[in-house]
């Protein structure tokens, strides 16, 4: 390797450093995936976020249980967030098993129970809570599709950028491959 200053190798002219500037596969996905994970899980902290707002200042007993049960899923965000960080998969296979249990069948019993395919479950009644004026919906379902059909593709993504991710940082199964 020579200096900025030293003389060349006779024959180059400077463009034989391409076959030294190889990037193991596994980086290139852990960066390619650990990007798009923090922008997801933002978005779920955010609408998480929003939600929970509105829930408190509305009234806990103006959500349905599928509302519920997707906020309980919303703290989950945390541990991804910190599993992307931290680069542990231990994590975020928790955050894929909270997504798994909690807010994607949230999602789906969500979208579904406002076209009218499934009923809609009240929360205060299994709480004792006194029976609301009005429920915690946006006045036109539109917004309602969309805000749930964004933040289930979105999950749906993290579960395979999950997936990708433990994958890529998984060695171990690598070097078996590899004897």
């Amino acid at each position: 390797m020579s200096s900025k200053s030293g003389p060349r190798a006779e024959g180059t002219d400077g463009s034989d450093w391409k076959h030294r500037e190889k990037v193991a596969v596994q980086y290139v996905t852990s960066v390619k995936y650990k990007g798009a994970m923090k922008r997801t899980l933002l978005y779920h902290g955010m609408l998480g976020t929003a939600v929970f707002a509105t829930a408190i200042l509305a009234g806990i007993n103006t959500l349905y249980l599928w509302q519920v049960l997707w906020i309980a899923a919303f703290p989950s965000c945390l541990i991804g967030f910190r599993g992307i960080m931290k680069n542990k998969s231990k994590y975020l296979n928790i955050y894929r098993f909270c997504l798994g249990l909690c807010s994607v069948p949230a999602c789906i019993w969500g979208l579904l129970a406002t076209a009218g395919y499934l009923p809609h479950k009240e929360f205060y009644p299994l709480v004792n809570l006194p029976k609301p004026a009005r429920f915690l919906l946006p006045d036109s379902y539109n917004v309602l599709y969309f805000l749930g059909g964004t933040t289930l593709c979105s999950h749906l993504f993290t579960l395979v950028a999950i997936k990708k991710l433990i994958h890529s940082w998984d060695v171990t199964s690598r070097k078996s491959k590899a004897q």
